[in-house]
């Protein structure tokens, strides 16, 4: 069984590792008199679970969420594991579709990028993804409160990383659980990445609330969670973001009216925001590079012309 670490009382973080470089993936288990999963990465990860429940003398039937912090599929893979306990699977309401629809609403809408449609479809991560039965997902809005008995989860819209990311706290234990929204490679700089539907402001916006919300922990997907005091931590992931965006825009002027795929090219060169398998495979860097320039568009600095699919600078 996996290695389960109590991060504060009744919350547990537990690692899976999948892809050829053996990323890093993890998954909390949030126990009140209810039990709450958040994310489940890997068909392992969830059996881990259940044989953790079992041994702190809980019943399986007692999961009766499993809530996602968006719905990249490294995130809900392991819900196969979950078939017999039938949680309510609790996700933003926009990310219902990539949940019914699979594999096509991820490719078309999160990455558009047809050039790796079918490199994505051989994945391994795309493999273990199948379609969710809509009567087993439970939308929320932007504000929603999950009751666990003992502990409440507050559940926010955050709308950066992805469109349908949620921030959730447990109220009780102080944690705050981000997903994707901070680093995902923290050895990386600039380690982070925002796909097709997701929004650079409203990212930064985010990395800016944290720094004042009233927490112990912050709890990231896909690094160990940062005890207070966290400002550093937040600090830098408000740098990189910035630092991207200026590189983004410096690259634009100073290579002209550039494809977004060569912008793309130029600052993963420059500052490395990349990620191992499978997403390296589907062009994260093109949307990342596509969110910020969209952003700096509305600050009136660049415009996108239709007709030749370029960016250029006002």
């Amino acid at each position: 069984m996996g290695n389960f670490v109590e991060w504060a009382p009744g919350v547990f973080r537990i690692v899976g590792k999948t892809g050829k470089q053996k990323e890093e993936f993890a998954s909390y288990l949030v126990m009140g008199e209810k039990i709450a999963i958040i994310d489940l990465p890997s068909r392992s990860v969830g059996k881990d679970i259940l044989s953790f429940v079992k041994k702190s003398g809980r019943n399986t039937s007692e999961i009766k969420y499993l809530i996602l912090t968006h719905t990249h599929p490294d995130h809900w893979a392991g819900i196969s594991a979950l078939s017999k306990v039938k949680p309510q699977i609790v996700v933003h309401e926009s990310g219902k579709r990539a949940l019914t629809e699979g594999q096509k609403y991820i490719l078309e809408e999160q990455f558009p990028n047809p050039s790796k449609f079918s490199l994505a479809m051989k994945s391994s991560l795309f493999s273990k993804i199948s379609k969710v039965k809509e009567e087993l997902i439970t939308c929320v809005g932007d504000s929603e409160t999950i009751d666990l008995g003992s502990e409440e989860l507050i559940l926010q819209s955050t709308g950066g990383h992805s469109q349908d990311s949620i921030l959730i706290q447990a109220y009780s234990a102080k944690c705050t659980f981000i997903g994707d929204e901070g680093n995902i490679a923290p050895e990386q700089p600039a380690s982070f990445y925002i796909d097709g539907t997701g929004s650079a402001k409203k990212r930064l916006k985010l990395l800016k609330m944290l720094t004042n919300l009233s927490t112990e922990i912050i709890c990231p997907a896909h690094q160990s969670p940062i005890p207070h005091p966290f400002e550093l931590y937040l600090h830098n992931l408000i740098f990189e973001h910035n630092h991207t965006k200026d590189t983004i825009y410096d690259v634009l002027v100073s290579k002209g009216e550039a494809k977004v795929q060569y912008i793309a090219e130029e600052y993963i060169n420059t500052i490395g925001i990349s990620w191992e398998s499978p997403f390296s495979d589907l062009g994260v860097a093109s949307t990342t590079a596509t969110a910020f320039l969209k952003e700096i568009e509305s600050e009136g600095r660049t415009e996108y012309e239709s007709y030749s699919k370029r960016w250029k600078t006002i």
